[in-house]
This record gives structure tokens, sequence and C-alpha cells, in this order.
């Protein structure tokens, strides 16, 4: 992803360690759960080694597919979350020809240049079944900057504004539920794919 996976298969081994606990997470994650039958199809996009977030997910029953363009963290879940179906790729060009009933990203999209952010929410349009529940993350404004600070690896980050996020959802078919800060700079939206 823009050679952000591979900035993570240098520190996969790490980074799987520093991320395996919820940051504020699981409260949107039930959310989620709350719109959607048992069971459903979840797409997990930047699943990582599969924990937090698709563990938690399988834990309650729901058939997780992750998708990550950083084969070292694909092959740590293979053995830390072996219930979790992994597609290894770039999002942006991934083939996945299923529909799901949801859709969870959670810290990827921001690796991804803005150019490519409306393009990711036809994806996701184009993979959730009707009715579908998208949760994803974005930044509170418009930016663009490259950090060294985790684990000495440098990392670029991108969001656009929040209403260029809300005209992409209304333009893709989706109704938003939900958008709040979970964090400083940071928001979390909830948009259900329309039909």
């Amino acid at each position: 992803m823009n050679n952000q996976g591979k900035s993570y298969d240098n520190i996969a081994h790490d980074f799987a360690k520093m991320r395996d606990s919820f940051n504020t997470e699981q409260k949107y994650l039930d959310a989620l759960i709350n719109y959607i039958p048992e069971k459903s199809h979840i797409l997990d996009i930047g699943c990582g080694s599969g924990f937090p977030i698709a563990d938690y997910l399988i834990k309650k029953n729901f058939h997780v597919t992750g998708i990550d363009g950083s084969q070292e963290l694909l092959d740590i879940a293979k053995k830390k979350c072996p219930k979790m179906r992994g597609l290894y790729g770039d999002v942006r060009t991934t083939t996945f020809n299923k529909t799901v009933d949801a859709i969870v990203e959670w810290w990827c999209l921001f690796h991804l240049p803005k150019s490519d952010h409306e393009h990711m929410i036809a994806r996701f349009a184009q993979w959730l079944k009707p009715g579908g529940i998208l949760e994803f993350t974005s930044g509170d404004s418009e930016y663009e900057w490259a950090d060294s600070n985790m684990l000495n690896q440098e990392l670029h980050f991108y969001s656009l504004a929040p209403n260029v996020y809300e005209q992409y959802l209304k333009k893709y078919g989706f109704e938003i539920l939900l958008k709040e800060n979970d964090q400083e700079h940071h928001l979390v939206w909830i948009a259900k794919k329309n039909g």
C-alpha cells in the first residue's frame, strides 16, 4: 500500500505486540454489531495480525476476511488468529469478488494518498450488500504528514476534510449513522449502504 505494507513488514513482530489490545475500538465494534445479523461476514481492511479487531469479531461468532499489505503481519495472523481468512495485497487493487454484511477499516485508509480515498469508498460500496454497514476512520481535518515515531519506521498519513468524506459517502449511496471523535484529531464513521 504505497509501500506502507513493506514498512509494516519491517516492524511486524513489534507492531503485533504493540497492537494486541483495544484503544477505543471496542465501543465502535459493539455499535457495528448492533446493526448486522448474527454470524455475518465482515471484511477487515488493514487487518494486520488480526488483533484486536478480527479476533474480537470472530469470538462474537462472525466470519472475518482480512486484507493487508503486509505479508509478515498476515503470517502472524495465521498463527494468532487462525479463523480469520487473510488476503495479501494492496487494498486499492486486491480482487475480492464477494459481498459482505459489514466492513471495518481502522487506521488503514489514512496510509493511502488522499487521491485514493474516493476510490476506496467506491470499493467499500461494491463490497457491501444492500443495507450493509461500513465503519471507517479518518482524521478530523485535511492533512498529510510523515512520522518516524512508531518503532523508528517512517510512515505516511493522509486525511481529507470530513465534509469531503460526507460528499463521497452520499455519492456512493451511504447514509451516515455516526460520526464522532474517539480521540483527538481522529473520527470514527458508521454508514449504511442504501438499497
